[in-house]
């Protein structure tokens, strides 16, 4: 064959290969299992999953967020127009174990600027930065950008995009079932530092509602201790799974935002505070907005006008029947306060509606619940949701406990240690709550407690019995409405005022003419002690009966029209009003002029009334010991067949109003009165006044006479002899196994009566009120000086000792605190000398010294002496002066200048 006879066989095969490959493919091909090869292929290159087979079969919910829910996932449809948008997060506790803060309706994570972002396949929820702002588009904006960005809560894979729509498809479903809330922190700061872990396995997704503003989604979530121990966790069957329901909510935040206002520090609101990079010309840069609701005249010319939206409270079905007239009479007192802003009617409550269109967690309704607690958290707190742009409050949700009724009107708490007692002597020398947010701690509750049972216990002895006299009705309604007033309070804005009870004359406590005028206190964001009456055919309202003065003002301030649109040119307005803080009716201390060891305003109190608080200690303790030494004290509480554990907490609440008296004379010494004043206002006040040394004195003489003095806490012996305690063992109570291990089965009155004295006696030796003695020293020559404070607390204790008194040198042998008060008083000396508390000055260290020296003189000179002396003295004498000559020995040792030649002690 030729070479091109091969060659043109070739093609020839070439040819009719080509020509059967052509069939082949063109003839029809059988179906692979699994369907078309390049359909899947072609699906496979889709980065999401269909729209329509992810939403198939789910149910879909439409409003504010489109939801699809299928089994256990929880799809939410982001629209295009809703990426960046910002709204509002709020979580809170729907369902708790009834303690340790554990609560429904709490909120846990709150007033959060929330914005979905897209990320590549991913969808972020961002928490937007809110404390810090500039001009828009400006440099200073770019440079804030810069420094200062925001937190991602979660990063979301998108399943789905519709390609019609363009949404996004996402499912939240883990987003909501976890610990987004950080409600394991949460829980262990409430367990006594006890962590907890959440277990996903245990945890579940809960009802979904979405409403055309909101879409509120709760979780059934668990959490383990990692630690049991001393827990006792008797509310949930299963202590090794705690049950919580947590609540999430989203929600529309207002098109138009509400123009600011700006704060005045002499009126008493709840901030939005921001820093504002474009005040550099300013004292700083802080930007202040009062929380307040939006309220629009519907005539804005008009003087007195109705809003075009009036605030609207929705008594909830939790909320017995028998209370809802109190309730509604609560919420509805304000009304007079927004008549001094120029609205009527602005805020009214209704009861909850029957329809299935009404939801607690809808943010449409405000609502106020009773809520139940095994162990009482709070009494009552009013929580609410802020627009953190504007500081507009949107929303509010007021939580009662179903036991205020009954934790007030029967003798309360049972005190069973002296701990709890150190608490309640000198409650504002304490810092206030802690488990919560700053605008939610609130513990009127606890001096309205043991305050009621003392009112009880007034009008029982001269009047008989509760249900003979008709208190109970009216205490409770006057008590309820007094609650209610106040956590309203609260939700407009409104935060504590504890100088309030001041501004009513002590003389006119007992007239309504007067305080249905001006109220029982100048505000109902006071902490309320019942009004009891010494002269009980003279008495009064117990509680005020709607806002005081000081409030009318207050609202004012925050909510009437300046019919400007600048923050600015607004506060231009409002400023006039704050310039009345000197005026009468209107005196104003928030938290922080109250509590804690810096506090040092005398009037600035928790649980008194009048204008002069040591006045009211003075009658308060006179009341207590009067109903103490009762002959039918026994008789009026517990009739023909009572037992005895009540009368024990009768002592209990008793002992806990006597040391609330005593402990109004403390802040009088080294106190100042504090004003806010702003200079140029009308009746501008220096912003302090020293206490007068005077009224310094009569602190201590009343504290030596009710506290101090041997017979202060002189209760029949046949009385204490009658007090037992509670036997019941079951969960709950004490129980363990069958052994009791409550309070002691004898009333140590003894423990009791000390840890109030020792309590004084720390309050009037801490370190800043000596320093502020000793700075009030360098302003006056008339000051109170300290080195008079050291020698009246020494002759207030030992004042009997070396003085040859027999009666008295008798009388420390016999069943008295006195003895424990001279030791701790010689302890807090020497430990002035020898390793002196931060702060203290270096000449109360030296008038310690002096005052060790003079206490062992005395001493001495009363074992030297031959007149009689108990055991129990004599040892005492000797230990006391044995602790002092260590003292004295341990300083010199320390002190190198005290070991030069001729070093000694001299008294």
């Amino acid at each position: 064959m030729t070479f091109r006879s091969l060659r043109v066989a070739l093609a020839v095969f070439l040819l009719g290969m080509a020509t059967l490959a052509g069939a082949a493919a063109a003839a029809p091909k059988k179906p692979a299992p699994g369907g078309s090869e390049p359909a899947k292929a072609a699906e496979a290159d889709k980065p999401y999953a269909d729209w329509k087979k992810v939403t198939k079969d789910a149910q879909l919910k439409k409003g504010f967020f489109n939801l699809y829910a299928k089994r256990e996932n929880l799809y939410l449809e982001i629209q295009p127009q809703q990426l960046d948008m910002e709204f509002l997060g709020i979580w809170q506790i729907a369902r708790g174990i009834g303690r340790d803060f554990l609560l429904g309706g709490l909120s846990i994570f709150n007033d959060r600027l929330l914005t979905f972002e897209r990320s590549g396949d991913h969808i972020l929820l961002i928490e937007k930065n809110t404390r810090f702002t500039a001009p828009k588009g400006s440099p200073i904006e770019k440079a804030k950008d810069l420094s200062i960005g925001n937190s991602v809560l979660a990063s979301l894979k998108i399943e789905s995009v519709n390609d019609d729509t363009h949404a996004l498809l996402v499912d939240i479903a883990p987003l909501v079932v976890s610990d987004i809330g950080d409600l394991a922190e949460f829980i262990k700061g409430n367990f006594g530092n006890k962590s907890v872990r959440f277990d996903k396995e245990r945890s579940s997704l809960g009802a979904v509602k979405v409403y055309p503003e909101n879409v509120e989604i709760e979780a059934q979530l668990t959490y383990s201790p990692n630690d049991r121990t001393g827990l006792d966790l008797n509310t949930i069957p299963d202590d090794r799974y705690i049950p919580v329901t947590m609540h999430y909510s989203f929600s529309k935040l207002p098109e138009r935002p509400m123009v600011p206002r700006l704060a005045d520090d002499r009126t008493g609101y709840f901030l939005t505070a921001v820093k504002d990079f474009s005040r550099d010309t300013k004292e700083n840069f802080w930007v202040r907005y009062v929380n307040r609701w939006r309220l629009e005249k519907k005539d804005p010319s008009a003087a007195m006008s109705e809003p075009v939206k009036p605030i609207v409270f929705y008594i909830d079905k939790t909320v017995p029947e028998k209370y809802r007239p109190y309730v509604k009479q609560g919420v509805e007192a304000w009304q007079k306060a927004f008549e001094a802003a120029g609205f009527k009617n602005a805020i009214v409550a209704r009861d909850a509606p029957d329809d299935s269109s009404y939801d607690p967690g809808d943010v449409r309704y405000s609502t106020l619940r009773w809520i139940t607690s095994s162990q009482p958290s709070f009494g009552a707190i009013g929580p609410s949701r802020v627009d953190p742009r504007t500081g507009e409050i949107l929303d509010a949700d007021i939580l009662i406990e179903a036991s205020i009724v009954l934790r007030r009107w029967r003798i309360y708490r049972d005190l069973v240690g002296p701990a709890g007692y150190a608490e309640c002597v000198l409650p504002t020398m304490q810092e206030p709550m802690s488990q919560l947010r700053p605008e939610l701690r609130c513990d009127e509750a606890a001096g309205l407690a043991a305050g009621t049972s003392l009112a009880f216990l007034a009008a029982s002895l001269d009047e008989g019995p509760a249900p003979e006299n008709g208190l109970w009705e009216k205490f409770t309604g006057q008590m309820l409405a007094h609650t209610v007033m106040h956590e309203v309070g609260h939700t407009l804005g409104l935060t504590h005022n504890f100088r309030a009870s001041t501004a009513t004359p002590h003389g006119e406590l007992n007239d309504t003419t007067w305080t249905r005028s001006h109220g029982l206190m100048a505000s109902v964001m006071d902490y309320a002690t019942p009004n009891i009456a010494v002269d009980r055919a003279h008495q009064g309202d117990y509680y005020g009966a709607g806002p005081g003065t000081a409030d009318l003002w207050m609202i004012r301030y925050g909510y009437t029209p300046s019919g400007v649109t600048t923050s600015d040119a607004d506060y231009e307005f409002t400023r006039k009003i704050a310039d009345e803080s000197a005026e009468a009716g209107h005196e104003y201390s928030p938290d922080g002029d109250t509590y804690g060891p810096d506090a040092l305003d005398p009037r600035s109190n928790i649980w008194d009334l009048g204008d002069d608080p040591l006045a009211f200690g003075r009658e308060r303790t006179a009341l207590v010991q009067k109903i103490w030494k009762s002959d039918n004290l026994e008789s009026r509480i517990l009739g023909d067949g009572g037992e005895y554990p009540m009368l024990r907490r009768t002592m209990d609440g008793l002992l806990e109003q006597y040391g609330i008296g005593l402990g109004m004379a403390v802040k009088y010494v080294g106190g100042s009165y504090q004003y806010r004043d702003h200079r140029g206002q009308p009746g501008r006040r220096d912003a302090m006044q020293p206490v007068a040394a005077a009224k310094q004195r009569e602190a201590l003489d009343f504290l030596a006479e009710r506290a101090f003095a041997v017979d202060a806490f002189a209760i029949p012996p046949k009385l204490l002899d009658r007090l037992a305690p509670d036997r019941w063992q079951h969960w709950g109570v004490a129980d363990n196994f069958g052994i009791y291990t409550g309070p002691r089965l004898d009333y140590n009155l003894h423990e009791k009566a000390f840890a109030i004295q020792n309590t004084l006696l720390q309050g009037l030796m801490a370190p800043g009120l000596l320093s502020r003695l000793r700075e009030a020293e360098s302003r006056s020559t008339d000051a109170f000086r300290m080195s008079e404070l050291f020698d009246r607390l020494t002759r207030m204790t030992w004042g009997e000792i070396g003085a040859g008194s027999v009666a008295a040198m008798k009388a420390l042998d016999g069943p008295t605190t006195r003895r424990d008060v001279q030791r701790a008083y010689v302890d807090r000396l020497a430990q002035m000398v020898v390793s002196p508390p931060p702060g203290l000055p270096d000449d109360a260290r030296a008038l310690a010294r002096l005052q060790l020296t003079r206490i062992d003189a005395r001493a001495g000179r009363a074992l030297a002496a031959q007149a009689p002396m108990g055991d129990y003295t004599r040892a005492h004498l000797l230990e006391a002066r044995a602790r002092i000559h260590r003292a004295l020995d341990a300083s010199r040792s320390a002190d190198p200048a005290a070991r030069a030649p001729g070093a000694t002690a001299t008294p």
